[in-house]
């Protein structure tokens, strides 16, 4: 008969083997670490109700936070339905110092830097650093999304084609939290290893849709943040229209349960993904 302390211990060890998992650059190890974390709820809900339902229960608390986290917190929240793209200076080096290097990775494959812009997205501060090839009329962003002592960067790279849709590929982190209209259409590619990386996949992607260089538009640097402005606007109106967001007055919105539950459902596929 295993003593209670023997369960305590099981269920540190695979607590440990989970995080060791975890801090691995191979997403195949992390993905055995996400499965081991599973199987520790498991153990701890299994010894303290002798019970393989308990453990269950254990293991599907994982999946109910985010509704609690959607229904009672971002379901409150309020957001801009228009941001206004504008000039921004960069973040200090001890923000953001992936900058300086993304921006020398970008030099190096021929991109063009155009200049430094951003906006204020509800509680979220957005900054960018725009690149442009001439050649390939590709735009390039090294973005960097601050909100309180929280933070990540990503690498986006978006063609526009002379019919209107735009394709990006991009190695945002998280799920997208609003539907894409018919004329947006995004590549993640969240396993980047460099800049060239995600280049690579943004050319690949676009020769998978068919799309020549004939068919691309050239695009006027000056306008750079005028573009991601309208495709921000696009993005609004297409989920107003789907019900996803929901205008309340004053210039702004919110998630309506159509949403809420579109954002459960974003957030546990990536879950399953990782």
């Amino acid at each position: 008969m295993e003593t209670t302390l023997q369960q305590i211990l099981y269920v540190a060890a695979v607590i440990v083997f989970a995080i060791a998992c975890r801090s691995f650059n191979n997403r195949f190890i992390q993905k055995l670490g996400w499965l081991a974390l599973l199987g520790a709820s498991y153990l701890g809900g299994y010894y303290l109700t002798f019970s393989h339902i308990g453990g269950a229960i254990f293991v599907g608390a994982w999946f109910m936070l985010p509704w609690m986290e959607i229904v009672f917190r971002v379901r409150r929240l309020r957001f801009p339905i228009k941001s206004e793209v504008k000039h921004r200076f960069p973040p200090s080096r001890e923000v953001f110092p992936e900058l300086s290097e993304l921006s020398s990775e970008a030099d190096d494959d021929g991109f063009t830097e155009v200049g430094d812009t951003g906006w204020k997205f509800s509680q979220t501060d957005y900054f960018m650093r725009l690149f442009y090839h001439a050649e390939k009329r590709m735009q390039a962003a090294i973005a960097l999304a601050q909100q309180g002592d929280f933070g990540f960067s990503y690498v986006s790279l978006t063609s526009r084609t002379t019919s209107g849709v735009t394709f990006t590929t991009t190695n945002y982190p998280f799920a997208a939290t609003m539907k894409h209209s018919p004329k947006q259409r995004l590549n993640r590619f969240t396993h980047a290893g460099s800049f060239s990386d995600l280049l690579e996949r943004h050319e690949n992607f676009l020769h998978r849709e068919g799309i020549r260089s004939e068919d691309l538009a050239l695009q006027d640097t000056e306008y750079l943040h005028a573009y991601i402005e309208r495709d921000m606007s696009v993005l609004i109106d297409h989920n107003i229209t789907a019900g996803v967001i929901e205008p309340t007055g004053n210039g702004e919105f919110r998630y309506s349960w159509r949403g809420c539950i579109f954002l459960y459902w974003q957030v546990v596929k990536d879950m399953l993904r990782v």
